[in-house]
């Protein structure tokens, strides 16, 4: 078998030349045999990184070998693109990156990376994701797009922060409602329909799953997860990574970028490290292995993107600085101990944004510290001049980007991006929000119900007379007798929304962090005195079925006592809700961490051990079935 050198060798070398006009013509295809090639770099002849039949490995050295140095910074960068976006969004970007064109980033600064902000039709984003590829195809060296993607399959009322509903895509329940499932082959199941939707418009990386431990139940996150505990999140992260990626990572596949290492659970008082006030984490159990065993299992599980978080592991480490900036974290554990091969992208913004530990240091400085810490690529991100002045000033090693843009480069050709990345237009109805796919979603849904409490109501019977408030009056006149007047009622349905009291303070005042901290909650998990004084009045009607959103915990004790029936669900469509209420299937699923009983036990839990509350309401695993 032939060296790597001997192989290049073979191949007629690219002369590196310093970049004038920004586009070229698009790449023809050269044809060997019965092989067709396409010509990257437009020099009529077949290099090492277009020849399909070779190792991704192999092309990756002979693309290196071409690159410039702003070729191969512009790698390192992973900002978003909006399409549809709304009003919010829209202000957002305009404000933070001036809505500079896409195509410009990709023709003038050489990035290649992008995630989707915004709510197209499947469509649309394969329509824009084909057009982006055909501006990096006129590029000099040809390198295509990988597009990424937070969640975006899940019921619009389910999920939170950094998790979407994009209109048009089948529909399924919130990470906590695939682990109150408690079985890894519907999370499996999910992926794989998934993977096929992705795919068909142009998404080939997944911002997700999260495999954080729920260990503190104030954190707003918890939705995210796959639960309290360890065990269960590391099988459902394992068949979710097999969905998306399949047994080995082909053009077929979706990358699933595992965040956010080492486990962004324990969260000082349950705070969010998005906002100032939230930077800390904390293990006053000394728990912090416990939140690692996920992660372990994903490495072994053919992980090749993975994302820590922007929290500070106190007392962990010799530097007290956020993840993104600490070696001890990243290289001396993530690479060195736990063998990690594969690319670690830092979460949205530590640089400009989310920089805790570090807010002394010039922007320059801080992508330093990142990069000598071992980070490879950073998401939300799009200024490459500090990278290319921190190389050029010799304060930054080039072999040390080669390694990061070796990783990167590497996952792009196993997706077989260069090769083919466009999609088919016409086949996007065709895999996308199938009959099948619909189906699907609405049996995990099902199976995702958990029944906490039943006086023998429930399942309803189609002939009494019903109130309902907070759920769509239409779709329940579906499954029985509505009634506009609650004591005319048999029984009332009352739907309650995830706990949320008030917000969680930024701790700096900035615009954009003060826009955030409109979108976390305080860590009040009692329901506020207008909804339980509603709970209260129906209960005296007579029989009251609560149904609450539990993508975060929240204080249950009094509801409990109030309700014939108590049904806690993790974001799911309203047809489902009737269904179970009414008894067209029975309720299965099991609760993916404990419900405190009072925050004053919520209070005195440490946040880095699993269900470690005293006296809980429901404890992890509990549910039950008519």
């Amino acid at each position: 078998m032939l060296s790597a050198f001997s192989l290049i060798n073979l191949y007629k070398p690219f002369q590196i030349i310093k970049v004038n006009s920004v586009l070229y013509k698009e790449p023809s295809l050269l044809k060997y045999g019965d092989y067709s090639f396409r010509d990257l770099n437009k020099n009529n002849t077949l290099d090492i990184y277009e020849d399909h039949r070779l190792s991704s490995e192999l092309r990756t050295i002979d693309l290196l070998e071409k690159m410039t140095l702003e070729e191969k910074i512009g790698q390192m960068f992973h900002p978003p693109f909006t399409l549809k976006p709304d009003i919010w969004m829209l202000i957002y970007e305009i404000a933070i990156r001036g809505n500079s064109l896409t195509e410009a980033k990709i023709a003038l600064d050489n990035i290649t990376h992008f995630n989707l902000y915004g709510n197209p039709s499947p469509i649309a984003l394969a329509e824009k994701i084909n057009h982006f590829q055909k501006v990096a195809s006129k590029t000099r060296l040809g390198i295509p797009i990988t597009i990424s993607s937070d969640p975006i399959h899940e019921v619009p009322k389910g999920g939170g922060i950094a998790s979407f509903s994009v209109d048009g895509f089948s529909k399924w329940p919130s990470q906590l409602g695939f682990a109150a499932t408690n079985d890894p082959k519907i999370i499996y199941d999910f992926a794989k329909i998934a993977r096929e939707e992705y795919t068909a418009v142009g998404i080939r990386t997944a911002l997700h799953p999260m495999s954080d431990l729920a260990t503190e139940p104030r954190w707003a996150r918890n939705f995210g997860t796959f639960g309290s505990n360890a065990v269960l999140s590391s099988k459902m992260t394992t068949a979710y990574m097999k969905g998306f990626q399949g047994v080995n990572i082909s053009n077929e596949s979706v990358h699933t970028m595992v965040k956010h290492f080492p486990g962004g659970g324990p969260q000082q008082d349950g705070l969010d490290p998005h906002l100032f006030s939230g930077r800390n984490q904390t293990y006053p159990a000394n728990n912090f292995e416990y939140h690692l065993l996920p992660f372990k299992e994903a490495i072994k599980n053919n992980l090749k993107v993975i994302m820590p978080y922007y929290g500070i592991p106190l007392g962990v480490t010799d530097d007290d600085v956020a993840m993104g900036f600490n070696k001890y974290i990243l290289t001396d554990l993530l690479r060195d101990e736990l063998g990690y091969k594969g690319v670690i992208c830092a979460d949205w913004g530590i640089i400009t944004g989310r920089h805790w530990g570090v807010e002394n240091l010039s922007i320059k400085d801080r992508y330093k510290k990142s990069l000598l810490a071992g980070i490879d690529q950073y998401g939300g991100e799009d200024d490459p001049e500090h990278i290319i002045e921190l190389v050029n000033e010799n304060e930054i090693p080039i072999d040390l980007i080669n390694d990061s843009v070796r990783r990167i480069l590497i996952n792009k050709f196993e997706l077989g991006l260069f090769d083919n990345p466009y999609v088919e237009i016409n086949d996007v109805d065709k895999n996308v929000a199938t009959k099948k796919n619909i189906q699907a979603g609405l049996d995990a849904q099902r199976k995702s119900i958990v029944l906490l409490e039943n006086d023998g109501v429930l399942p309803l019977k189609k002939d009494q007379k019903v109130f309902v408030e907070g759920l769509d009056i239409d779709t329940a006149s579906r499954f029985g007798e509505i009634v506009n007047d609650p004591s005319k009622a048999d029984v009332t349905i009352m739907y309650v929304h995830t706990v949320f009291n008030g917000n969680q303070e930024s701790g700096l005042n900035r615009m954009f962090d003060n826009f955030l901290s409109t979108l976390f909650p305080n860590g009040d998990l009692n329901f506020n005195e207008e909804i339980l004084n509603k709970i209260r009045k129906y209960s005296q009607n007579g029989k009251l079925i609560v149904v609450v959103d539990l993508n975060r915990p929240a204080i249950l004790h009094e509801i409990k006592d109030l309700s014939s029936g108590l049904i806690g669900t993790f974001g799911v469509l309203d047809e489902v809700i009737f269904e179970a209420i009414f008894g067209h299937f029975n309720p299965s699923g099991k609760l993916p961490f404990e419900i405190p009983s009072s925050m004053n036990a919520v209070i005195n839990q440490k946040e880095d051990l699993p269900d470690d509350s005293e006296s809980p309401t429901y404890d992890f695993g509990f549910g039950k079935s008519y």
